[in-house]
C-alpha cells in the first residue's frame, strides 16, 4: 500500500478535507481546540501540512485562528447565524429566479432523481448521507445556475452552514426537509419564479426558525473520537 505523504500540498489537502469533513458530519463542535501535534499524529501529516490546512480553514471562517492560543473551530454568534441566513435567503432567491428562466428539462429531471436520492437515505435510516446531499442540494441549484462567481460565495455560505446550526442546535441537528426541497423543484419545473423564490426563502426561514438565537457556551469535542470514528 503507497504510503501517504506526510508534508506537501496532498498532506495540506488532506487535513483540509478531514476537517471539513468532521464538521459537515458534525463530529467536530464549535469551540474545539485543534491541536497541531494531535492533529499531525492522528492525520499522518507534519506540523507544516497541519497549520496550512488551519490557515485555508481559517480563511472560510470555519476555524478560528488565535494568536499565540492555536486555532479552534469557530463558534458563531446568534447574530452571525441571523446574518448567514439574510445573505442565503438573498443569494438562493437571485439562484431559483435565474433557474426557472433558463432550466432545462434534462436538470429538471436530475433535481427530481436527486431528491428522490436524498428521501431514500432518511427513509433508510441514513442520516449522514441525508444530511450531505441535503447540503448539496443547494449547492447543485448554484452550479446549475450557471454563475461561477455566484457559485463560489455560495459554496463559502453553504460550508458554513452545518457548523452554524450545530452551534445553536447542539446535539439535536437542524433538518433541511426533503419535501421542501421538493417545492423547489416543481417551483422551477413549471418556470414559476416567483413561487420558487417564495420556497426557498420559506424553507431557509424554516431551518433557521429551528434554531436556538441566544449565545450559549458549547460542549467541545475530542479529536481522538472525531477522526477515529
Amino acid at each position: 500500500m503507497t504510503k501517504k505523504p506526510r508534508s506537501g500540498r496532498a498532506a495540506e489537502d488532506r487535513v483540509f478535507n478531514a476537517v471539513l469533513d468532521a464538521i459537515l458530519d458534525h463530529r467536530l463542535a464549535p469551540g474545539t481546540k485543534l491541536a497541531e501535534r494531535e492533529l499531525s499524529e492522528l492525520l499522518g501529516a507534519s506540523r507544516g501540512a497541519v497549520r496550512a490546512a488551519l490557515a485555508r480553514l481559517g480563511h472560510s471562517l470555519l476555524v478560528e485562528l488565535r494568536p499565540n492560543r492555536g486555532a479552534v473551530i469557530a463558534n458563531p454568534t446568534a447574530a452571525e447565524t441571523r446574518d448567514l441566513f439574510e445573505a442565503r435567503r438573498v443569494i438562493e432567491a437571485a439562484v431559483v429566479q435565474q433557474l426557472a428562466r433558463n432550466l432545462s428539462a434534462k436538470h429538471v429531471e436530475a433535481l427530481r432523481a436527486f431528491v428522490a436520492e436524498e428521501q431514500l437515505a432518511y427513509e433508510r435510516g441514513d442520516r449522514k448521507t441525508g444530511q450531505r446531499l441535503s447540503v448539496r442540494f443547494h449547492k447543485l441549484l448554484s452550479e446549475l445556475a450557471g454563475n461561477g462567481e455566484l457559485d463560489r460565495f455560495m459554496e463559502h455560505l453553504i460550508r458554513r452552514t452545518p457548523l452554524l446550526t450545530l452551534a445553536r442546535k447542539g446535539a439535536q441537528l437542524a433538518y433541511c426537509g426533503v419535501n421542501e426541497h421538493r417545492e423547489v423543484v416543481e417551483a422551477l419545473a413549471r418556470g414559476d419564479a416567483p413561487l420558487a423564490v417564495e420556497r426557498m426563502r420559506a424553507h431557509l426561514s424554516a431551518l433557521e426558525g429551528q434554531l436556538r438565537v441566544e449565545d450559549e457556551p458549547q460542549p467541545s469535542s475530542s479529536l481522538a473520537t472525531a477522526f477515529n470514528s
